[in-house]
């Protein structure tokens, strides 16, 4: 597909993967007109790395993942590991969360017993 489908696709603006490419985050095809074409393999790419990014990983750690994703299958490990201390952090982050909300919750709750009241 051409960058408008994929863009529509993907929810992001042309300008964005424009961006992307020029950030080697994404490297789509080109045909004989030297047009992009996309793959669904670029399409779950794209998934995983707004993922990485919603989550909050570095922006080196992405260019990071994404170099070595080109290298293949021989990068796994070092994939694995990036992934696995990014997991690491998400639970960090999932943990304190909670400790936030309960928090919250239990200063909502006081101040209901003192409007009730």
């Amino acid at each position: 597909m051409y960058i408008k489908e994929f863009s529509i696709k993907t929810g992001l603006s042309i300008d964005t993967l424009r961006y992307y490419e020029e950030e080697k985050l994404l490297i789509p095809a080109r045909n004989e007109k030297n047009y992009r074409v996309y793959t669904e393999e670029d399409y779950c790419w794209v998934q995983l790395l707004l993922k990485m990014k919603q989550t909050s990983m570095t922006l080196a750690n992405i260019k990071e993942f994404a170099k070595l994703q080109k290298l293949g299958d021989a990068s796994l490990p070092e994939r694995i590991r990036i992934l696995d201390e990014h997991l690491g952090e998400l639970f960090q982050q999932q943990t304190n969360l909670m400790e936030t909300i309960t928090f919250v919750s239990k200063k909502m709750e006081s101040y209901q017993k003192k409007v009730v009241k």
